[in-house]
């Protein structure tokens, strides 16, 4: 175990003997108080960039599948309706053209700051 888990658990013990020492009737409300005071910092603390950065950042090849999507509508509407199914059949093919560019782009782009990092 860490030096870190180890002074964790320390202060967790400190705040357990601090919370049973005090006043029945407000054992309940420390414990809510000290639990939002817990989260608070945990959320507020800085997570590094490396570990963020696939998880939180959106990638655009949900534009290849919202292409994708009207191309198969567009080719049902086409059959009922041509003008207004070549048309969302046409919106498809291009969205989906340019959420794969995108992609390729933001994926470059990646790869371009990692090997710059890598270089200093």
């Amino acid at each position: 175990m860490s030096s870190t888990e180890q002074e964790i658990e320390r202060l967790v013990e400190e705040i357990s003997r601090a919370i049973q020492r005090s006043p029945t009737d407000q054992r309940h409300e420390l414990r809510s108080y000290a639990s939002s005071l817990i989260n608070d910092i945990a959320t507020e603390s800085p997570v590094p960039p490396s570990q963020t950065s696939g998880q939180s950042e959106r990638r655009p090849f949900g534009l290849v599948a919202a292409g994708l999507a009207l191309l198969v509508i567009g080719a049902g509407f086409a059959l009922m309706i041509p003008p207004i199914g070549l048309t969302l059949m046409a919106l498809g093919v291009l969205l989906a053209i340019w959420g794969g560019i995108a992609g390729w782009w933001t994926t470059r782009g990646d790869n371009v700051q990692d090997a710059n990092q890598r270089r200093r």
